[in-house]
């Protein structure tokens, strides 16, 4: 059994990527995704001070259920990612998904088999990719690749700093994203951190 982390780029026409654009100022995160007939169906987290108009803007393949005023779960009934299809057919499992400005971070369980299959999908398909983690589940930190970058440039950036040496608006600015986004990443990975440290004590 392998863990297997890669980043590509966001496919285009991906609903899940539609739902990232529409909902800018929200945090997304997909937590569920499954085939379904030819294509795949996915479930995303979404996190949003004005969940009422994020959700009216969403396209009629979602449908939306409210958990509270800021919170709700999105399923996307049907859509064409070719990247998470190729997943899925070489016969990996999906744990996580991270969605980025113009990119995916995917975490992945599979045997050597179906990493191999897999490799060899999307570079026949010419699907761009990073890999950025290949070991033994559990080995590795459950920081994720871009929780860990963004903690990295936070800190650099003097973020952590007394006085604070650039402001959460600035820094979100600087990584062009939202800054509730921002936000919900660096806690995220700042509680993951905090939980790595004292598990060790």
């Amino acid at each position: 059994m392998i863990e297997v982390q890669i980043k590509t780029p966001l496919p285009p026409n991906c609903t899940m990527g539609m739902v990232k654009k529409i909902v800018d100022s929200a945090s997304v995160k997909v937590s569920g995704i499954s085939k379904f007939d030819s294509g795949v169906r996915g479930l995303l987290e979404l996190k949003a001070k004005e969940l009422k108009e994020a959700i009216s803007c969403l396209p009629p393949s979602c449908e939306a259920l409210v958990l509270s005023k800021e919170e709700a779960k999105v399923l996307i009934k049907e859509h064409a990612c070719y990247v998470a299809l190729a997943i899925l057919d070489a016969g990996c499992l999906i744990t996580f998904a991270e969605l980025g400005e113009d990119s995916v971070t995917w975490n992945l369980i599979c045997d050597d088999e179906s990493f191999k299959k897999l490799m060899k999908t999307l570079e026949e398909s010419e699907v761009e990719f990073d890999l950025l983690y290949k070991g033994k589940p559990g080995s590795k930190s459950s920081i994720t690749y871009r929780e860990e970058e963004i903690l990295k440039i936070a800190l650099e950036k003097g973020y952590f700093d007394y006085p604070k040496k650039i402001k959460l608006e600035e820094l979100a600015s600087l990584l062009d994203i939202a800054p509730s986004t921002l936000s919900e990443i660096l806690r995220r990975g700042q509680k993951k951190v905090l939980e790595k440290y004292f598990s060790g004590k």
